[in-house]
């Protein structure tokens, strides 16, 4: 039976961390370990996280996100690589479900579908319909949730620090550019808590997103660039860069028209167009 590693990153935690370790303790699979890595935390983290049999570390000074989860990766000895974020949660048979499909596949992405609040209950259950080309899912940005990624440790690439966020999509985009076998799995099996300081809320979620932009915008295959164009367009209008936005959009929508075939994604774009055309 194979070695899972279950990675937990985490920084001042304490309200939720010792969900995500019970969590991961108890899945299914029987043959795994839990690594957590502590991000230098300033609150109670370490006393909560040495309560539970795991393997822990700390780094000495605040590395950010893609440093911690490399670490993790890097103390770890499993054939497989799981992350799980520490105010995330999974189905307790995640893993097994999971596992199958890495036989013939070097990462999983299981789509998350339910969003919790801080207490735990569901917010909402997303219906978004999902392409059936998984490389579509990518390039539109669908894609990164690191608690719903699994990687075959010999095909995990690591993320790259100099992306403080949207280090998550960009490992997507440099994987599947490099051949990397992708499977995406839509079994409503993990769990995304929403709350005031998930860091996705604020304005550094769009500088990273523009990077990932400039850095990629080249490297993108033509068939799949009006996906890739129209993401970043649609969070740059959301941001309020309304007119690199629009330009973006417009120049994705000329390129392939039915990226507007979805009745929800034309209503926002008119309401944000209308802002920037108003302005």
């Amino acid at each position: 039976m194979s070695l899972v590693s279950i990675i937990i990153p985490v920084y001042n935690g304490e309200e939720y961390v010792h969900r995500a370790i019970e969590c991961a303790l108890s899945q299914t699979y029987p043959h795994k370990e839990v690594i957590v890595i502590d991000d230098a935390s300033t609150d109670r983290t370490q006393e909560v996280v040495k309560k539970y049999p795991v393997i822990y570390h700390r780094n000495e000074r605040n590395m950010e996100r893609a440093y911690s989860r490399n670490k993790g990766v890097e103390l770890s000895k499993g054939e497989f690589i799981f992350f799980l974020d520490h105010d995330d949660l999974w189905r307790e048979d995640y893993i097994e479900s999971v596992l199958k499909h890495l036989e013939d596949s070097q990462i999983v992405y299981s789509f998350p579908r339910s969003f919790i609040n801080s207490e735990g209950n569901l917010l909402r259950v997303s219906r978004k319909k999902l392409p059936e080309d998984p490389l579509e899912l990518v390039f539109s940005g669908m894609v990164g949730y690191p608690s719903a990624t699994a990687f075959k440790r010999s095909a995990f690439l690591g993320y790259k620090d100099e992306y403080v966020m949207r280090e998550d999509w960009e490992i997507f985009l440099r994987s599947c550019l490099e051949g990397l076998i992708l499977k995406i799995l839509d079994e409503d099996n993990v769990f995304i808590r929403e709350h005031p300081k998930r860091t996705s809320r604020g304005k550094k979620f769009w500088i990273a997103t523009y990077k990932v932009y400039e850095d990629y915008k080249d490297k993108v295959p033509e068939e799949y660039l009006p996906y890739f164009l129209f993401h970043v367009g649609e969070t740059a209008m959301r941001f309020g860069e309304l007119r690199f936005g629009w330009e973006l959009c417009t120049g994705a929508i000329f390129k392939k028209p039915t990226l507007l075939a979805n009745p929800r994604r034309l209503w926002s774009l008119l309401k944000r167009g209308f802002r920037f055309w108003r302005g």
